[in-house]
C-alpha cells in the first residue's frame, strides 16, 4: 500500500451497535415496476356529462325540437329520451341495437340516462316502478316517423357552434380556408331480398344483395380529427332512364346544401380522382371554393399528358426536401400551372414524389390554387391533398371498431337515415371529448385505445351514478 493512501479504520462494535429503526419499508427496493393506471369508467362518464354540458348544452334541447307525432299524454318518455337511445348505443359502441338493449336497464342505467337526457328519475310518468330506458324497437319505430332532413339539421348546428367558438381556426389553410374532405361509402349492406331504397348487386354466392350508399363531407379539425358536417343518400332512382344514383350526382346536391348552409363561408375541397371533373370544378369555382382533388392518367388522360409534355420547360418549379441528414428518404415536388381542364376551365398540376430506400409512391393532385411558391405547394400538399386519407380512417373506424356502419340497424329507408345521422352526431361528440379532453388531462387516456375508452363509457353508464350537479367542462384543447 502506497504512503499516501489512508489505511481503513476499524469499527468498535461496542459503541457502534444496531438500533431498531422506525422506519416499516424494508431498504430494498420491490422487484418490478410501479403499475400505471388503467382506465378510470367513473371518470370516463362523468367528464362525459361534463363535457356535454359545458360544449353542446343544446343538444338535449335540439333532440327535444324534433317533430314529436306521438300523443303526449300517453307517452312514458320524452322525444329527446328516445334519440338518446341510439345515440348512446353508438358512443359506447355496442355495434347493434339488441347489444345496447342487454343492458339498457340494468344497475344505473336507466338513472344515467334520464341525467343525460333531461328526463330524471322523478319524473311522474315513470310512476312507482322508477326509471326505466325504452327499448331499441320504440326508438326505431320513432325514428321512421321523423322526416331525415329535420334530424339532418343537428351536425350543422354543432359545427355552426364549433366554428363560432372559433375552434377550428387553427386549421385553416393560408388561414382563409376551412378544410373539407368528401368521399362516398357503403352505409348498410341490406338483407337478400330488401326491396326499399338501396343498389342491387351480385354477391359471391350469385344471390341478389342490397346496399345503401351515403356520400360524406366533414371539416379537418385539430389533431387530426374529422367532424361530419353533411350527407347525402344515395338512393335515387330515376324511372324514366331506370337508372341507379352515383356520386357525383349525390355531389351536385349535396354542393347546394352546403352553400345554402354556409353561404359565406370559404372552403378548400377534397377529394378522390373520381371528382377531377369538368362539372365538378364548374361547381367549386361558381361558389367560390378551392378544390385539391387526385389526379389519374385514366380520368384525364389529355390532361395528363399535357402536363408531362410541359413538365420538362419549366425546371425552376421544383422542391426537394431531405427527410434528416442520415435518411435516404425524400420528398421531391413538381408544378405546372394553366393547364386547361376542358374547353373554359383551367387548373395547376401537383406532382410529389416520396421517395425511400424501400419505395417510391407519387401523388397528382389538380387544383386551382394560384400563384405556386414553394411554401404553398408544400402547405397544400401536407394539409390539403395527403389529409384525403382522414375520411377513409373515419368510414374505417365506424365499419371495424364497433360505430356499426354497414350494419343494418333498422330495414326502413326513413329510419336508416336518421339512424345514419346519429352516428355521425355521436362521432363528432367522441372526437371532440376524447382528443380535446380526455387525452389531454389523463395518462391512462393516451395509452387506451378508443374501443377500450368506448366500452369504459358503457360500463360507467351502467355501475356509476351521475350526481345530478356536475360542473361543466371549459375551454376544450387539443394535443398533438
Amino acid at each position: 500500500m502506497e504512503a499516501r493512501i489512508q489505511t481503513a479504520q476499524t469499527v468498535d462494535s461496542k459503541s457502534d451497535r444496531a438500533i431498531a429503526g422506525t422506519d416499516p419499508h424494508p431498504c430494498r427496493k420491490p422487484v418490478g415496476r410501479p403499475p400505471r393506471a388503467g382506465i378510470d369508467p367513473v371518470a370516463v362518464i362523468q367528464d362525459f356529462k361534463a363535457f356535454l354540458q359545458g360544449t353542446f348544452p343544446e343538444l338535449i334541447r335540439w333532440f327535444g325540437e324534433l317533430p314529436d307525432p306521438r300523443r303526449q299524454e300517453l307517452c312514458k318518455y320524452t322525444g329527446a329520451h328516445i334519440w338518446c337511445q341510439p345515440l348512446m348505443t353508438f358512443l359506447a359502441r355496442f355495434g347493434s341495437r339488441n347489444a345496447y338493449d342487454q343492458m339498457r336497464n340494468s344497475g344505473q342505467g336507466p338513472a344515467n340516462i334520464g341525467e343525460i337526457c333531461g328526463q330524471g328519475a322523478d319524473d311522474p310518468r315513470f310512476g312507482e316502478h322508477g326509471p326505466t330506458v325504452t327499448c331499441s324497437d320504440n326508438a326505431a319505430h320513432h325514428a321512421r316517423r321523423v322526416d331525415p332532413e329535420r334530424v339532418a339539421e343537428i351536425p350543422l348546428k354543432m359545427i355552426r357552434k364549433l366554428l363560432k367558438r372559433r375552434l377550428l381556426d387553427d386549421c385553416r389553410l393560408f388561414d382563409t380556408r376551412q378544410v373539407l374532405v368528401v368521399d362516398g361509402s357503403v352505409q348498410e349492406k341490406c338483407r337478400a331480398g330488401f326491396e326499399a331504397g338501396g343498389k342491387t348487386a351480385r354477391n359471391g354466392s350469385g344471390k341478389t344483395a342490397r346496399y345503401r350508399y351515403v356520400l360524406q363531407v366533414g371539416l379537418l379539425g385539430p389533431a387530426g380529427i374529422f367532424l361530419p358536417v353533411m350527407h347525402e343518400s344515395m338512393d335515387m332512382h330515376d324511372p324514366i332512364a331506370d337508372k341507379e344514383d352515383c356520386e357525383i350526382n349525390a355531389f351536385v346536391r349535396l354542393a347546394v346544401r352546403l352553400k345554402t348552409a354556409f353561404p359565406r363561408l370559404s372552403f378548400c375541397l377534397v377529394a378522390d380522382a373520381l371528382y377531377a371533373a369538368k362539372n365538378i370544378v364548374e361547381i367549386c369555382e361558381s361558389y367560390g371554393w378551392k378544390y385539391v382533388f387526385t389526379l389519374k392518367e385514366g380520368r384525364q388522360p389529355s390532361l395528363w399528358s399535357e402536363m408531362l409534355e410541359l413538365l420538362p420547360l419549366v425546371p425552376g418549379n421544383r422542391l426537394l426536401l431531405e427527410q434528416g441528414k442520415e435518411s435516404s428518404s425524400r420528398r421531391d415536388f413538381r408544378w405546372v400551372e394553366q393547364l386547361l381542364l376542358g374547353a373554359k376551365h383551367s387548373c395547376n398540376v401537383i406532382l410529389e414524389g416520396d421517395i425511400t430506400s424501400e419505395s417510391a409512391t407519387l401523388y397528382a393532385w389538380i387544383t386551382n390554387f394560384g400563384h405556386l411558391t414553394d411554401e404553398r405547394v408544400l402547405a397544400i400538399s401536407g394539409a390539403a391533398g395527403r389529409e384525403r386519407h382522414r375520411i377513409e380512417d373515419h368510414f374505417n373506424v365506424q365499419k371495424n371498431n364497433g360505430a356499426g356502419l354497414e350494419h343494418v340497424f333498422c330495414a326502413d329507408p326513413t329510419a336508416s337515415k336518421n339512424y345514419y345521422t346519429l352516428m355521425q352526431i355521436a362521432e363528432i361528440l367522441w372526437q371532440l371529448f376524447i382528443k380535446g379532453w380526455l387525452k389531454r388531462l389523463f395518462e391512462w387516456a393516451r395509452r387506451a385505445t378508443q374501443q377500450g375508452l368506448a366500452r369504459a363509457l358503457g360500463e360507467g353508464l351502467r355501475n356509476c351514478r351521475l350526481p345530478p350537479k356536475i360542473s361543466p367542462i371549459g375551454q376544450l384543447r387539443f394535443v398533438t
